[in-house]
């Protein structure tokens, strides 16, 4: 009787011993599937650090040339969009496409016959500097302006 009082004591020992490993790999098995679902998603420490071609192709970088021509552009849009009574102190600009902002001001009015073109100065704040410019815009027959000249104040 004794002998089947431990083989019954045994077998209850290796039922409990049982059901605990089965509970450990039931609690163990969602773990290691959301594991397992990251490392084939690509999503690994090595992975994170490579860039996706698809989403750094979309940003063309601007040519130092097109950046000083979009800027060009928004000057000479303040520039010509000034009413006279609007041509005293100074008026900012900038350039979202290109980061650049500045200040114009220094305005002079010149007409000579039906041509009209307005010199001023602005500034240039930029990822490279900070720099003065001299301009003049003139009118155009059709009413729009066209920057005749920007350089570099100093060059």
């Amino acid at each position: 009787m004794l002998e089947t009082d431990l083989t019954e004591a045994d077998n209850r020992e290796k039922s409990r011993t049982l059901r605990r490993a089965l509970l450990a790999l039931a609690s163990a098995l969602p773990l290691c599937l959301a594991l397992s679902g990251c490392m084939g998603s690509g999503s690994s420490a090595v992975s994170a650090l490579s860039l996706d071609p698809l989403t750094t192709s979309a940003i063309t970088p601007l040519s130092a040339e097109s950046e000083i021509m979009s800027d060009e552009t928004v000057i000479r849009d303040l520039v010509g969009g000034l009413d006279e009574n609007e041509l005293s102190g100074s008026r900012p600009w900038s350039n979202a496409l290109t980061g650049s902002a500045g200040v114009v001001s220094n305005f002079t009015t010149l007409t000579d016959g039906a041509k009209t073109c307005r010199l001023f100065q602005t500034t240039r704040h930029s990822f490279d500097g900070v720099a003065l410019f001299n301009g003049q815009a003139c009118r155009r027959p059709d009413g729009g302006w066209d920057l005749v000249n920007l350089d570099r104040a100093g060059s």
